[in-house]
């Protein structure tokens, strides 16, 4: 508990001066060079990894205490290593007792005297290496149940990690439509006074007099593919323009912006709410899988740039194909059937048993004689030996060591091809999530200077607010997909260190 609360004061006092040296960056940076503020910028990200990788180091190790799963998981395997001083025990001896009961009374005549009881202890031994073969193929058992926790536990920290980043992926989402939301209230205000001092914020020089209709794109949801009517012609054009009421056309023209610009953001309402919505299940699988409280507070990542790879390709192929758990789980199979033939063979030999009887005796009377003979106890020691002579069961055991071989073979080998096809297609998408990172860059840096030089003509009357807000939907859908991509990669990589067998 004191360690805990040592790092957790540790990584507050990180994020403390992170945010001082932001603080610092921004009232400083006009007073800073080029090459140092570069400096300080990877040193602000150097920190925010520090802590993201602490936050999600943490979440990890309390999945790994507390998830109940693989503590199932974990106990199966101490439960298979109980089994191994188990096969390696001899078998129980046997102590028997027997008694005489006769008409004379409890003792049996004999020339020694009455013979009044047998005491007998019998130990079974199993052939040479019998012992030692059963103690390997249980131990090799355990081994495997040691791998299936290890692939349980790679799965739940890649469970986790998808989770967490997902959750990332809707807060920035979230962001991103509030600050959308902030912009287009800005555009409203503008457009509001453009329509109170009458300045046309429709007119559009090379419009005709009849409105276009537009094509819909998929980040317009919906309301970039409206006709707007605003390329009109001036209010003192005397061909048919849109009118509101009676108002002139170019007032009429920014009365429409304005309501376009409500509904816009009537829309982003509703996508916050869907969002929020949609955040809360993955909130409770979250906390589910650290066997917690659902109420609990999850701490997401502020921001998260495009990952690399773990490891070069070959190495990472080599670590697939000999570190994955399942990989080895199918290796122990097959040296515990290599055991368990070996024990089938020795099987089929003799067990030999040692033992020894304690005879009791009392002496007897001889009537001729009137004298007493005998009476003295005895030892005597035994062996026995089975024999093994019904051969089938024991062919049989060893044909089925040898089937099962080869079946924990070949399910080692099919796991080999399973895991490196699901590399290759873990790798495809790594690079088509890179490919699609760059183009987003480059289309939202055009889009945000289409935007610029689209809204300084607005505020001169040579553009119009429909298509302003078809870009701010396409800035927007740019946005969000770059959140998806990022998200998805690290999903990606996170998916191929679980393939790799790191924890």
């Amino acid at each position: 508990m004191k360690a805990k609360k040592i790092i957790n004061t540790l990584r507050d006092l990180c994020a403390f001066f992170a945010a001082s040296a932001l603080n610092f960056f921004t009232q400083r940076t006009q007073r800073l060079s080029l090459s140092a503020q570069r400096g300080f910028v990877i040193y602000l990200i150097i920190i925010a990894h520090f802590a993201q990788a602490q936050s999600i180091a943490d979440y990890l190790q309390k999945a790994a205490e507390n998830n109940p799963a693989l503590k199932a998981r974990y106990n199966e395997y101490y439960a298979a290593l109980e089994k191994v001083p188990q096969a390696g025990t001899l078998p129980d001896p046997e102590l028997s007792f027997a008694m005489f009961i006769s008409k004379e009374g409890l003792y049996m005549e004999r020339f020694m005297g009455q013979q009044l009881s047998d005491i007998s202890v019998m130990q079974m031994f199993p052939w040479f290496g019998s012992l030692d073969a059963a103690k390997n193929e249980a131990t090799y058992m355990a081994q495997m149940k040691f791998a299936s926790f290890q692939e349980a536990k790679i799965n739940l920290f890649h469970d986790v990690r998808s989770v967490w980043f997902k959750l990332y992926q809707i807060d920035q989402d979230l962001k991103l439509l509030e600050q959308e939301k902030e912009i287009l209230k800005t555009y409203e205000q503008l457009a509001l006074t453009r329509f109170k001092t009458g300045t046309s914020g429709s007119a559009n020089p090379m419009s005709t007099n009849t409105a276009t209709p537009t094509t819909s794109t998929p980040a317009s949801g919906g309301m970039s593919g409206m006709s707007m009517g605003g390329n009109t012609t001036p209010a003192s054009s005397t061909s048919t323009s849109f009118n509101m009421g009676g108002m002139q056309g170019g007032s009429s023209g920014s009365m429409v912006d304005v309501l376009l610009i409500q509904l816009q953001m009537k829309e982003l309402e509703t996508r916050i709410e869907i969002l929020k919505a949609s955040r809360k299940p993955l909130a409770t699988r979250f906390n589910n899988l650290l066997n917690r409280s659902t109420s609990e507070p999850i701490t997401i990542a502020d921001t998260l740039t495009s990952v690399q790879l773990p490891a070069s390709l070959s190495v990472i192929q080599d670590s697939v194909v000999q570190n994955h758990p399942m990989v080895k789980m199918y290796a122990w199979d097959e040296k515990a059937r290599e055991a368990q033939q070996r024990m089938a063979t020795l099987m089929g030999r003799p067990m030999i048993g040692v033992g020894v009887t304690y005879m009791v005796f009392r002496p007897r009377q001889d009537e001729l004689m009137n004298v007493s003979m005998g009476g003295d106890n005895m030892f005597m020691p035994m062996v026995t030996m089975t024999l093994p002579i019904y051969r089938k069961k024991y062919t049989a055991q060893r044909k089925e060591a040898e089937y099962l071989y080869q079946s924990a073979s070949q399910n080692k080998e099919a796991a080999k091809l399973d895991l490196l096809s699901e590399l290759e297609q873990r790798l495809n998408e790594y690079e088509n999530n890179n490919r699609q990172l760059r183009l987003l860059d480059e289309q939202i840096t055009i889009t945000h200077q289409a935007i610029r030089l689209m809204t300084t003509a607005y505020s001169t009357g040579t553009s119009n607010m429909e298509e302003i807000l078809r870009l701010r939907q396409t800035l927007l859908n740019y946005q969000q997909q770059q959140n998806s991509s990022i998200t998805e990669q690290h999903i990606t990589v996170s998916g191929i260190t679980k393939l790799m067998g790191i924890n």
